[in-house]
């Protein structure tokens, strides 16, 4: 939760949010949650986009569509974005070690 309120203090918006632009820095500079060789920072933004692709938070941007919120991430969703990257980088690397073996 801390980890959220610093990257969305970085907007300066009333509603705390994380950009795109937040992210890659914030993974980018994340040398060991994630290994950039192997998993790239657009995969990384792949799975972001799929998660604001939910639909639970579509209809909830439909319910709240005069508020102007942007297209960012909010909390719910950062934390759903790291449970999607850990669990994909598992699923990638337990792959590989199939293959190999």
């Amino acid at each position: 939760m801390d980890c959220y309120r610093t990257l969305s203090a970085y907007l300066g918006s009333a509603i705390w949010q994380i950009t795109e632009n937040t992210l890659k820095e914030f993974f980018s500079g994340c040398n060991g949650l994630i290994d950039l060789k192997v998993y790239n920072i657009n995969g990384i933004l792949l799975q972001a986009r799929a998660v604001k692709a939910n639909p639970i938070d579509m209809t909830e941007r439909v319910k709240n569509k005069n508020k102007n919120i942007p297209d960012n991430i909010i909390r719910h969703q950062f934390l759903s974005l790291l449970v999607r990257i850990a669990k994909d980088k598992y699923v990638t690397q337990r792959i590989k070690l199939v293959l190999r073996n």
